[in-house]
C-alpha cells in the first residue's frame, strides 16, 4: 500500500469539483436540541455491496446511511467548526478539522480489513481539531431500531452488518474516513485450477494496462485491451508465492496474493479467489511435502511422547489463531526425507493425536487427522481450521490450565505472541458475520 498526505484546502477543492455520488455512513451525537457529527465514513464513486439508505435514531445518538453528492463533503475539510451537513433529514454541525489529510492507496479486498471492498480505493483520513470530544456511552433502545448495550457494538452492526456483541470495535476517532473508489481498472474474481489461472478484470479504462502473474517458478504478462477474463496457463500447478499485479507502467492499479500459504494472504474465499482442489488426496500430500515448510505448513518427525512434550504442538494454537494450517508427522527435519511413524495401527495413532490436541490446546480448535502411506511409510496429517474463538492457547503444563501460552506463525516458524501480534492475528482470523436478524443491509 502507498501512503502520503494532502493539504486540507487542496483536498476540499478536489471534493468540490467531484461530480460523483458519495455513499455515507454517519454517526451523529445529540448536543442539546441539535446534532453534531461524530464520525463520517463514505465511499465515493461506487456503491458498497448490499447498500441501503437507513436510519437508526436513539435519544442521544443517530446512525444514518445516506447518498449525497460528494461535493457536499467538502465542508469536512474546513478548519472552521459549525458548518452544517444534511444527511437523511438530519442537519448536523461539523467540528473543525486539522490537517493534513493522510491518504492510503489500498487494493481490492485489502488484507486485515474487517469489511473489505471489492474495488481498490484511496482512503483520506481527516482528524478533528477538538481533541477533547468523546462519544457518550448509553444503552441504545428505540422504536423501529435494534437495541444495543453500548454504542460500539451498534456502530459495528450498522457499518459492517455484524451483530455479534463480543469484541465490538470502537468507531474511528477520526472525524471522517473518505474512501474514493479507483475505477480505472481492478481485479475481480479469480479461479484457479490445476492447469490455469482465470482472472476477471473490470474498470472504465482497462485499455493499455498489463496483468502480471508472479510466482517463484513461473512469471507471465498479458497486455489488456478491454475488461474481461484473462487466462494464464500453469501446467505445473500454481507457482509458490503467487501474486497478481494489475499495472500501468510504473503505477499499480490493483494487486492480490493468491497463494494460500503466503503471509500476505487472508481468507481466499473472502477475496474472491476459488482454488479447485485435486481429486487425488495422495497427490495433494505429495505436493504439500514438495512445497516445504511455510506460514501454513509444518513438518514433525514424530508425535509428541505424552504430556511432557506438549510444546511440540505449539503450532496448533498458532494456526487456529491465524489462518489455519497443516502439520505433517513423519517427515525429517530436512523437510525432504520421509521417516514415517512406524507400523502402529493408523486409526489408533489418529485418535492419539487428536486426544493430545484436545488436552493441550484451549479452546479446542477444529482439527482433522488423516493418515497416508508415502513410499511405503505411514505419515499423519493434522489439518487445523482457522478458529472461530481466538486466541487459542497451549497448556504446556497439565497442572497450569489457567496459564496458557500463546503463539503466532511468522514465515516457516512459530514464535511466542507479542500482545500486538496476537491482537492483529485475532482480528485477521475473524470473518465478517452474517446478521442474526433483519437489517436494511448485510455485511459487505
Amino acid at each position: 500500500m502507498d501512503t502520503g498526505s494532502i493539504d486540507l484546502d487542496d483536498f476540499s477543492a478536489q471534493l468540490k469539483a467531484s461530480d460523483q455520488d458519495a455513499y455515507v455512513r454517519a454517526l451523529l451525537q445529540r448536543k442539546g436540541q441539535a446534532w453534531d457529527v461524530y464520525h463520517i465514513w463514505a465511499l465515493i464513486g461506487a456503491a458498497p455491496p448490499q447498500w441501503a439508505e437507513t436510519i437508526w435514531e436513539y435519544k442521544q445518538l443517530a446512525f444514518v446511511s445516506h447518498r449525497i453528492p460528494a461535493c457536499e463533503l467538502a465542508s469536512l475539510s474546513s478548519a472552521k467548526a459549525g458548518k452544517p451537513i444534511t444527511l437523511g433529514g438530519f442537519q448536523a454541525s461539523i467540528p473543525g478539522a486539522i490537517g493534513p489529510a493522510n491518504w492510503t492507496h489500498r487494493p481490492s479486498y485489502a488484507l486485515h480489513e474487517r469489511a473489505p471492498l471489492p474495488v481498490p480505493v484511496t482512503d483520506f483520513r481527516i482528524a478533528s481539531s477538538d481533541p477533547t470530544r468523546q462519544l457518550a456511552h448509553h444503552i441504545l433502545v428505540a422504536e423501529g431500531a435494534p437495541s444495543f448495550p453500548e454504542p460500539n457494538s451498534a456502530w459495528r452492526a450498522f457499518s459492517e452488518g455484524d451483530f455479534s456483541l463480543a469484541g465490538a470495535g470502537q468507531p474511528p476517532d477520526a472525524l471522517a474516513l473518505l474512501r474514493i473508489a479507483e475505477s480505472e481498472a481492478w481485479i475481480g474474481k479469480v479461479h484457479v485450477t490445476t492447469t490455469q489461472v482465470a482472472v476477471e478484470i473490470h474498470g472504465i479504462a482497462v485499455k493499455g494496462s498489463e496483468l502480471e502473474l508472479f510466482g517463484v517458478s513461473d512469471r507471465a504478462y498479458q497486455r489488456l485491451d478491454e475488461p474481461g477474463t484473462v487466462t494464464f496457463t500453469v501446467s505445473r500447478g500454481l507457482p509458490q508465492s503467487t501474486w497478481l499485479w494489475l499495472k500501468r507502467g510504473a503505477r499499480w492499479l490493483d494487486y492480490r496474493s493468491i497463494d494460500a500459504s503466503s503471509g500476505w494472504t487472508g481468507d481466499l474465499s473472502r477475496a474472491g479467489v476459488e482454488i479447485e482442489q485435486s481429486v487425488d488426496p495422495q497427490a495433494n500430500i505429495d505436493a504439500l511435502i514438495a512445497s516445504g515448510e511455510g506460514p501454513q505448513l509444518e513438518f514433525k518427525e514424530r508425535l509428541p511422547a505424552g504430556s511432557k512434550e506438549r510444546k511440540m504442538l505449539k503450532t496448533v494454537p498458532a494456526f487456529a489463531t491465524g489462518s489455519g494450517g497443516t502439520i505433517i508427522f513423519g517427515i525429517n527435519r530436512d523437510e525432504v526425507t520421509i521417516t514415517g511413524l512406524g507400523e502402529e495401527e493408523p486409526g489408533k495413532l489418529r485418535d492419539h493425536l487428536v486426544n493430545l490436541v484436545r488436552a493441550a490446546v484451549i479452546p479446542m480448535p477444529q482439527v482433522t487427522a488423516s493418515h497416508y502411506m508415502i513410499s511405503g511409510k505411514l505419515i499423519l496429517v493434522l489439518d487445523v481450521e482457522p478458529g472461530q474463538s481466538p486466541p487459542y492457547g497451549l497448556i504446556s503444563d497439565p497442572n497450569s490450565r489457567d496459564k496458557p501460552e500463546f503463539y503466532v506463525r511468522r514465515g516457516a516458524s512459530t514464535y511466542p505472541a507479542q500482545p500486538s501480534e496476537l491482537r492483529e492475528a485475532t482480528l485477521a482470523s475473524q470473518p465478517a458475520q452474517e446478521p442474526r436478524h433483519t437489517t436494511p443491509f448485510g455485511p459487505w
